[in-house]
């Protein structure tokens, strides 16, 4: 079955919103940030977002569930949109990818939207973004997350932080929220 190509942007397309792609992540966690900026909403009336889905590399990713999918769009488009956004991260306690690092430093940097969702608040914390901060992960990484980043607060008891420009969530259903 052939997938219709991409979507182009339109002149209706008023804000950018970019998700990080990586070999091994949950289809879910992306799925759910593809359903509420990718799917068309014209009934609202309203410009929708422009979603790119990115990642390090353009060969395919494993999906847990035994499938791969693509991506076009690279890191630097992810540094370059309105909205950034991490689902999850490889390995909580690994060390989160330098070129991920990089791309949330240079987007927060010119004042774009920084949000994480479940493990993404690990690759917050590396980029810094969240030092001083008060922040949430779901529940199960909250004590690594606060032993790996004494700088971070962890709030384990909230389903999500809006602190200015920077979010952070719960687990992947809070991140809905």
């Amino acid at each position: 079955m052939l997938l219709d190509p991409p979507r182009p942007r339109t002149a209706t397309a008023s804000h950018t919103v970019a998700v990080y792609a990586f070999d091994g992540m949950s289809p879910f966690e992306l799925g759910c940030v593809v359903e509420v900026f990718g799917l068309p909403r014209p009934e609202l009336g309203v410009p929708w977002y422009e979603l790119k889905v990115c990642a390090e590399t353009a060969t395919p990713l494993r999906a847990v569930g035994g499938f791969t999918m693509a991506t076009e769009y690279g890191l630097d488009d992810f540094a370059e949109a309105d909205t950034v956004i991490v689902t999850a991260v490889p390995d909580v306690r690994g060390n989160v990818p330098s070129a991920l690092v990089s791309a949330l430093r240079q987007a927060h940097a010119r004042g774009a939207r920084v949000v994480s969702i479940c493990s993404g608040a690990f690759a917050l914390a590396a980029a810094g973004l969240l030092d001083g901060r008060v922040a949430t992960t779901h529940w199960r990484y909250a004590d690594l997350l606060a032993a790996r980043y004494p700088d971070v607060r962890v709030d384990p008891d909230v389903l999500y932080v809006d602190d200015e420009s920077i979010l952070t969530s719960a687990g992947s259903a809070a991140g809905l929220d």
